[in-house]
């Protein structure tokens, strides 16, 4: 069989890969944005300006789920592709709900002036401040990189860049096959299983996005309870992880140093966090 001798995926505790030890977890990340909010929000204050920051909670969408292509946690015999209320919403990506600020916030909350309302706006804004806060004490980590603002795509855009990679070798494409050879004998005639999960039957495309689609239907469930169990019975998780492993390896060797000064820097915004929520750093706008 396709994918034999290759573990696999069995939990979404599971799907780990490589690139994951350089960011933070749900609950320890969670801690760092409410602190990072917290900041923000006292620092926009000095400027007679009103923050309603969003409330956090732990992410509770699957961490790699996108990249391995893991769709058991939607529950497909209920409800289809698309999950459970809510499980594929940006609150259950990033933590908190999108918002968006006005144009003065915007201007101070990033340092696009240099001083607001006769007060002197910090370099790069109240952000930059909140994350020089944050990144204070970070072990081995020089002091030009602690006063930068955190950039937190960093990691994710390094992930991207070898599932890139990942996508064009042969042993992903050889996956897809399989997968399709068992979708066919079951009836169903899809080449990839990004066809399967964007058919546009229930899946909202540029052509058919003026509608309101009717999602859960038991077309759509038919065919995702057989697309789950071929991407099991062909290991097609176990196949996309080891790959997807092996690239974000070469990621990690050709930017070993600066992942270390990121998890340097997140290991000191977890533990300044915390003394930030805790009132045992005492900050001056």
């Amino acid at each position: 069989m396709f994918g034999e001798g290759v573990a696999t995926s069995k939990t979404a505790a599971d799907l780990v890969l490589p690139l994951d030890v350089y960011e933070l977890g749900p609950v320890d990340d969670a801690q760092v944005l409410r602190a990072r909010f917290g900041l923000i929000t006292e620092c926009l204050r000095q400027y007679q300006i009103d923050f309603q920051a969003p409330f956090v909670e732990p992410a509770i969408y699957p961490r790699n789920a996108d990249y391995l292509g893991w769709i058991e946690g939607r529950q497909v015999g209920r409800y289809g592709y698309a999950g459970p209320p809510g499980y594929t919403s940006v609150k259950a990506m990033d933590g908190f709900e999108p918002y968006s600020v006005t144009d003065e916030q915007f201007r101070v909350l990033v340092g696009k002036i240099k001083r607001f309302r006769g007060t002197a706006v910090p370099p790069g804004g109240c952000e930059a401040k909140a994350d020089r806060v944050l990144n204070q004490g970070a072990k081995g980590v020089p002091a030009t990189e602690i006063v930068k603002r955190f950039n937190q795509d960093e990691v994710p855009g390094l992930a991207s860049d070898a599932a890139g990679a990942a996508f064009r070798d042969e042993r992903i494409a050889a996956a897809e096959r399989s997968w399709s050879d068992c979708m066919e004998r079951a009836g169903f005639h899809y080449r990839t299983t990004s066809d399967a999960t964007g058919d546009p039957r229930w899946a909202t495309t540029a052509a058919n996005d003026h509608i309101d689609l009717r999602r859960g239907t038991p077309e759509e469930i038919r065919t995702a309870l057989a697309d789950s169990t071929c991407r099991r019975d062909v290991n097609y998780y176990g196949v996309r992880q080891a790959v997807y492993t092996e690239y974000q390896n070469k990621i990690i060797k050709s930017h070993r140093g600066r992942l270390d000064t990121i998890k340097a820097l997140n290991e000191a915004r977890l533990a300044n966090a915390t003394k930030v929520l805790n009132g045992e750093i005492t900050v001056t706008w």
